[in-house]
């Protein structure tokens, strides 16, 4: 299987390891689904689950509770690419 690298910095590395954590996959194929999502799909095609890829929330979390946890975990990325946090999505 080909392979395609990227130079990224320790910041960012650090923020897709944990953007990938998040999601409950590996980097290569946080990556490879990410790419293929905003390249061919423009992250609006979810019916390939193939390619579908977003920060896993627990099923017991519902509404606002739901909202409040992909918040956390958005910021938590931010914040280790020194960007400012967002107040809501």
């Amino acid at each position: 299987m080909p392979t395609i690298s990227a130079r990224v910095s320790q910041k960012e590395l650090d923020a897709i390891q944990e953007f990938a954590n998040q999601c409950g996959d590996l980097v290569s194929n946080v990556v490879r689904k990410t790419v293929i999502s905003e390249a061919i799909f423009r992250n609006c095609y979810w019916d390939a689950d193939e390619y579908n890829c977003g920060i896993n929330v627990p099923e017991h979390l519902k509404g606002d509770e739901d909202s409040k946890f992909v918040l956390v975990c958005i910021n938590r990325v931010r914040k280790i690419l020194g960007l400012k946090e967002q107040d809501d999505i």
